[in-house]
């Protein structure tokens, strides 16, 4: 995993990210903490980017990748940040070098395999709820079929595809791979039925919005000529399937000329890892929110039922309706009533404060936030997925790329050609 944090202002903007990179399979992994993620996109114009998620796209290395597309850049510039980040995507696209067929495997093994676990996951859960009842097989390949079925009908309900292909060639292709996973992951025998609903599946998740552990997630940030003022793009990239890229836009932040306009005239952005950041910015751990909205909504449901329970009132059905939608009712004002609060006592006066800053403090802002999440992540006994040092730039419209810090793999004192 990967933290990573972008801090902008009409001054300009602070890029840092951690240094961690995990290596290995799981129970067996170890963590490094030299990996780069931070790159200037282009030696002669304003542009930066950031790699989280997978390290390697299409068994490539993203630092291969972006160090090829700067050559290819040269010294070709455009209007705005947006066309860099189509440029690269083109870039990615066109180029044969990053479009190995037998890379595609690696795309599908790492999409359904997120998949069948998930599902396995389940269906294990089902099986321990039930532990005092006798489960035979039959038992276990029905709630098997059923997550399955139901995985299915989601990804068949969007309307978007991100890929075009058709069913035929994609199953006689991989359907000996899929079934490989699935041998491996169940314990059972497995009936040809339930292997062709798998098969369904992984078509289905390959060609629609679901993007694996394993991909990447670009940010690609800085000035096209004619802005002045800072923009960001966030991509998600899987791989090539069939010749053809899965890619999505995630995320557009811009700095506009007043408050009131777009993103505002301040932003922090977090990707990757962004419980500390939200903290920060919110008050709360997301988590810690979910947590407590869970149960407000939890207790205000069963209000009819605690009534009954604890007095001697015996409501209708229809008064324990009215009474769970009076519950959804306050649990949408107590949400609204904390939104509010958070917006007016902890982003706006943060925000208020990133506006003003000049462009190192926003670089020592960044830095700050990656070195939170790092502490916390050694501190806790969950996996180490962060780590320091922490790599940090400006970005200006007037001076460019600025290095803050930078960790370096080679002594300059012995490599005078660098």
């Amino acid at each position: 995993m990967t933290a990573e944090v972008v801090i902008m202002n009409k001054k300009g903007m602070a890029l840092a990210a951690d240094s961690a990179i995990t290596s290995g399979a799981e129970g067996f992994q170890k963590v490094y903490h030299s990996a780069n993620k931070l790159f200037s996109l282009s030696k002669k114009h304003p542009i930066g980017i950031m790699i989280y998620g997978s390290a390697s796209f299409m068994e490539v290395p993203w630092e291969v990748i972006i160090k090829s597309f700067r050559q290819d850049l040269g010294d070709r510039h455009f209007d705005h940040l947006a066309d860099y980040a189509t440029a690269f995507l083109e870039f990615i696209s066109t180029d044969d070098r990053f479009k190995q067929i037998e890379i595609e495997q690696v795309i599908v093994d790492r999409t359904f395999s997120d998949q069948l676990k998930w599902i396995v996951k389940e269906v294990e859960d089902k099986i321990d709820r039930y532990s005092d009842a006798p489960i035979d097989q039959e038992k276990v390949m029905a709630w098997l079929e059923e997550a399955t079925e139901t995985e299915i009908a989601y990804y068949k309900q969007q309307e978007n595809k991100l890929l075009e292909f058709e069913f035929k060639p994609f199953k006689k292709r991989f359907m000996p791979l899929i079934s490989e996973i699935a041998h491996e992951l169940i314990a059972y025998p497995i009936e040809k039925s339930l292997e062709h609903k798998f098969v369904e599946l992984a078509y289905e998740a390959a060609q629609k919005d679901y993007f694996s552990r394993g991909s990447s997630g670009l940010v690609i940030c800085g000035y096209g000529e004619k802005e002045i003022f800072p923009h960001l793009v966030n991509y998600r990239l899987e791989g090539f399937l069939f010749g053809q890229l899965k890619s999505k836009k995630v995320k557009e932040k811009r700095i506009s000329y007043s408050p009131n306009q777009d993103n505002g005239t301040a932003c922090i952005t977090a990707f990757a890892q962004t419980e500390m950041v939200e903290s920060f910015m919110y008050g709360m751990e997301p988590e810690m929110k979910k947590a407590i909205d869970k149960i407000v909504e939890n207790v205000l449901h069963s209000y009819g039922e605690q009534i009954q329970k604890h007095t001697s009132i015996q409501l209708t059905n229809e008064q324990v309706i009215q009474l769970q939608k009076l519950g959804r009712e306050m649990y949408a004002s107590i949400e609204d009533a904390v939104k509010e609060y958070q917006q007016e006592d902890y982003i706006d006066p943060l925000l208020d404060i990133v506006r003003a800053l000049p462009k190192e403090e926003l670089a020592d802002m960044a830095e700050s936030l990656i070195n939170l999440t790092s502490f916390k992540r050694r501190v806790m006994r969950a996996h180490e997925s962060v780590g320091l040092p922490a790599d940090v730039a400006i970005l200006t419209k007037g001076d460019g790329f600025v290095w803050v810090k930078r960790k370096e793999y080679v002594d300059p004192s012995i490599n005078f050609h660098l």
